[in-house]
């Protein structure tokens, strides 16, 4: 029987069982003498009584039978099992763990202890499992009636006692469900047993079923009478008493102080939630998430389960965590506990002794149990809600340090809620951030449509979807205005946006004069009441000129202050849901947030402070947008821009990628500072940053963000009379319209340029507006014209000395003309001194210059060389970062290896060329597309 699992059983029928399978033991005396060796397993038993258990009658025991006896037994379980020999008996060596009563016993104590310690859960989970080693009588098929009169009651009385001790546990948990049917058939199998029918009284009672709990007194004091003519102990009618006149407590026998149980109006089971929503639509990614934390509360012994339902106000987390708790309470027998901590509102938050003690009493602990200080209540509470799997939710939290106190013990759920990041609460507890944002469209759609009526939502769409804008899907001000919006049902939803939209305070319409807990303005003043001065301030100053997102060197450029305190202003305004993290070192308002935030503005900072933010904020994006254009386009005239004013200021960038990466993420920023300062008649700062950002726009053929923005600084220019700059803006729109093929507006444009520039005698800007309109014009009027604005163009370049990057782009112009003409070589003649001239210059910037030489070497039949210089430019450009420029190369070398006879050559190069052009929303991607679909067509 070497390596075999053995288990020994004398609770239930006694038998020994290798791998699952029973011992034969030979007969019904071996099975005695198991059986009383088992008892007493690892101490001597007398062989006079293991002689009694077998032989009633004295004359009849044998020493020498009995030995047989044991010799039979030792055969049985072979060398796994030792009985040695002693001084008068023998003893039974066995591995406790491996006999059902040892491990019963056990089982007990480790309940009896748990409970001595308040784990209540972990209690009745070790009494259960002692319980579960029984299956019937014990010694059950054992044929002693002295074994069976000395053992079998003794240990049946020790089951009872533990499920009695069960019992206390459930009833302290709650858990009457569970409790109620076992111990009404355990009163039927005991009728005597006074403190079986206690015990059940109670959880009836505690059951709302009242006249049943009476009716088990009357059975038992009748059966008393009747079998030993004695009246119900003391105990049983204490708790009779406390019964029929719904005293608040009784003091009962039981062992446990567990077992001072609370029976009056206030309920040991608290049932605190409020009310759930009629409809609750949405969050259902949020609920998931809360769901995943069941499991973990109501199986762990270790720890309790917390999320933290984070968000700025009016978010929902409470309608979230009120809704979630309702779906999940079931689970959770031990009750649900309600508190709002105050954290954010009216009145100062609920200091953690006195959440203690409100939580401590609705549980059932006696006013006269709760300690005074703050440490004794946290620790009685946590004693008293272990293991009783309880749903606490502690709403409107100002902090970690308010929470910490009030977390209870193992095996419950708590659910958080707070304007704050509970960060510590996560890193010291484990607690799971649910952190809410805006609704989505449809849920938000589905919450207007159950205050206002399906109908109405249905009916206009696109009503539905500005309503929902104008809240920044906000549920609390969606909420609101659907509440206005539902004392008009006769108003279409149309009318009402309408309406709305020309409200001049927008805030103001979320307001419905009936508290402050529906008016938008009272419920972010309670979030801006927390901040220190510092952080205060920020929000405001951050509220005037920033656009959809900002980092920290914007935020510290608004608010006057250093990178370092920057940060900390921001975590703390993160921290309060005040702005939000888009992304690491990027910030953005909420859009009601932000109209608040401005609204302080005005309120307490003053035009002057005003004044400085604007200040600070324009030098900061026009010095780190001139620092950025540098690098993106090095042969611009700078001196337009008076770079002298940025010494040394603004963002510094390593490299081009670096300076494309800070302009794709400041674009919109930068695009809102024109829009301010063209507000604000900051007339020189609008198109100077307007300038600066025809680099960006050039890069990613950003067309209509360039012609906008362009027009706002045009009629910035005009109306400050600054010459140059209007200069700048109609040069800028002019090529814009050119990329955009949009030649005869460009035309328009660029001579109003030249006509400027001669007016102000600005010869070197006569040159360059020459030059642009060389490039537009031979798209609109004839070539000959084109030809003697380029001429032009290069005499005045060498006449006013330009720079010999400029010369060579007019050289390169020229050679445009001639390829467009058929004139392949003196085209190549015209790009090769262009060329040369930039001989000494970075690679990259004779991409142009390659892009005009490749189509007139192909002219000239000298395909290959010309299609690896197109090639060749192709990849400049896209190092370069033009996309437009490189996609349109790319659609001409299409056609030339369509003309040589390669039409795969020519499919890849459209396709690459559709991809770029559909990114950037280019006119240009219907035609290449049209192109590919033919070639397609043609193959096949």
């Amino acid at each position: 029987m070497s390596d075999v699992a053995l288990d020994f059983r004398v609770l239930g029928p006694t038998e020994v069982t290798a791998d699952g399978l029973p011992v034969p033991l030979g007969g019904s005396r071996p099975l005695i003498v198991l059986a009383g060796l088992l008892l007493r397993a690892n101490k001597v038993v007398p062989v006079e009584e293991l002689g009694r258990w077998l032989w009633p009658d004295d004359r009849r025991r044998s020493k020498g039978a009995l030995q047989t006896y044991i010799l039979r037994v030792r055969r049985a379980l072979g060398d796994e099992v030792t009985i040695r020999t002693e001084r008068g008996g023998y003893l039974l060596e066995l591995d406790e763990s491996l006999l059902d009563l040892a491990r019963f016993r056990a089982l007990a104590a480790a309940g009896a202890e748990a409970a001595a310690e308040g784990d209540l859960r972990r209690a009745a989970d070790r009494f259960a499992a002692a319980l579960s080693e029984w299956r019937g009588p014990a010694l059950q098929n054992v044929h002693s009636e002295a074994l069976l009169r000395d053992e079998a009651d003794q240990l049946g009385e020790e089951r009872l006692r533990v499920r009695e001790q069960w019992a206390d546990t459930l009833i302290a948990l709650g858990d009457h469900a569970t409790v109620v049917p076992e111990l009404t058939r355990l009163c039927r199998e005991n009728p005597l047993r006074e403190r079986l029918h206690e015990q059940l009284m109670i959880a009836l009672y505690r059951s709302g079923r009242q006249a049943e709990a009476l009716a088990v007194y009357r059975g038992i004091g009748a059966v008393l009478a009747e079998e030993l003519g004695l009246d119900p102990g003391t105990s049983l009618q204490r708790a009779h008493q406390a019964i029929l006149t719904g005293e608040e407590a009784v003091e009962t026998t039981l062992d446990s102080e567990l077992t001072r149980y609370r029976l009056g109006a206030e309920p040991l089971i608290p049932r605190q939630l409020p009310a759930d929503l009629r409809v609750f639509s949405g969050r259902q990614r949020d609920l998931k998430a809360l769901h995943e934390l069941v499991p973990e509360a109501l199986d762990t012994e270790r720890s309790t389960s917390i999320a933290s339902i984070e968000g700025m106000g009016g978010i929902g987390k409470t309608t979230l965590a009120v809704h979630f708790a309702h779906e999940v309470g079931e689970r959770f027998p031990g009750g649900q506990v309600y508190l709002n901590l105050r954290g954010y509102g009216p009145g100062d938050p609920v200091e953690p002794a006195t959440a203690l003690e409100t939580m401590l009493a609705s549980v059932g602990v006696p006013a006269d149990r709760i300690p005074a200080g703050v440490d004794g209540r946290a620790a009685t509470w946590r004693t008293y809600s272990a293991g009783r799997r309880m749903l606490i939710l502690l709403d409107n939290a100002a902090s970690t340090e308010q929470i910490r106190p009030l977390l209870p013990g193992p095996g419950c759920l708590v659910l958080v809620t707070s304007r704050w990041q509970l960060q510590a609460l996560v890193a010291t507890h484990g607690a799971r951030r649910v952190a809410l944002e805006e609704l989505p469209d449809e849920d938000a759609t589905a919450l207007v449509a159950s205050t206002i009526g399906l109908d109405r939502v249905i009916e206009d769409p696109e009503a539905t979807e500005r309503f929902v804008r104008y809240c920044g899907g906000l549920p609390l001000a969606i909420r609101i205005l659907a509440v206005r919006a539902a004392q008009f049902p006769d108003l279409s939803l149309r009318e009402f946006v309408r309406l709305l939209e020309a409200e001049q305070d927008r805030l103001g319409s979320f307001d419905l004069a009936d508290g402050d807990e529906t008016n938008i303005r009272a419920v972010f003043s309670y979030s801006y009441r927390s901040l220190d001065e510092r952080a205060a301030r920020m929000l405001r100053l951050l509220g005037l000129p920033t656009g959809g997102d900002f980092s920290v060197p914007v935020a510290a450029a608004v608010a006057g202050v250093d990178i370092a305190e920057a940060h900390a202003d921001l975590a703390k305004l993160a921290s309060a849901h005040l702005i939000a993290r888009s992304r690491p070192g990027r910030y953005q308002f909420h859009d009601l947030i932000r109209a608040y935030a401005a609204e302080l503005s005005a309120k307490v900072d003053g035009p002057e402070v005003r004044t400085g933010v604007l200040d600070r904020l324009l030098h900061a994006s026009l010095s780190s947008a001139l620092n950025a254009s540098r690098l993106l386009r090095p042969e611009r005239h700078y001196r337009l821009i008076e770079p002298e004013r940025f010494a040394g200021a603004g963002l510094k960038f390593g490299h081009y990628d670096q300076a494309l990466d800070w302009f794709d993420e400041e674009c919109g920023n930068l695009i809102a500072a024109v829009n301010v300062a063209y507000r604000e008649r900051r007339h020189r700062e609008c198109w100077q940053l307007a300038w600066l950002l025809q680099s960006f726009f050039i890069v990613r053929a950003r067309l209509e963000d360039w012609r906008s923005v362009f027009d706002v600084a045009l009629r910035a220019a005009r109306e400050a009379g600054d010459r140059p700059g209007e200069a700048a803006m109609l040069s800028g729109l002019g090529v814009a319209c050119g990329v955009a093929r949009q030649y005869e507006d460009s035309v328009a444009y660029l001579k109003q340029v030249v006509e400027l520039q001669r007016l102000v005698g600005d010869r070197e800007g006569e040159a360059r507006g020459l030059y642009n309109l060389t490039l537009a014009s031979r798209n609109v009027e004839s070539a000959q014209i084109a030809w003697e604005y380029g001429t032009q163009a290069l005499r005045f370049i060498r006449e006013h000395n330009v720079g010999a990057g400029m010369e060579a782009d007019a050289l390169q112009a020229l050679g445009d003309i001639c390829t467009g003409d058929g004139r392949y070589g003196q085209a190549l003649d015209l790009v090769d001194q262009a060329l040369a001239l930039r001989a000494h210059a970075l690679p990259d910037e004779a991409r142009f210059a390659f892009h005009t030489k490749g189509i007139a070497l192909v002219g000239l039949g000298r395909n290959d060389e010309g299609v690896d210089c197109m090639r060749r430019a192709v990849e400049m450009f896209f190092t370069h970062g033009e996309l437009y420029e490189a996609a349109d190369v790319l659609a001409q070398l299409g056609a030339i290896h369509l003309r040589l006879g390669d039409p795969s050559s020519a499919r890849e190069c459209w396709l690459r060329s559709v991809r770029v052009l559909t990114e950037l929303s280019h006119p240009d991607a219907d035609d290449v597309r049209t192109k590919l679909a033919s070639l397609i067509s043609g193959q096949s």
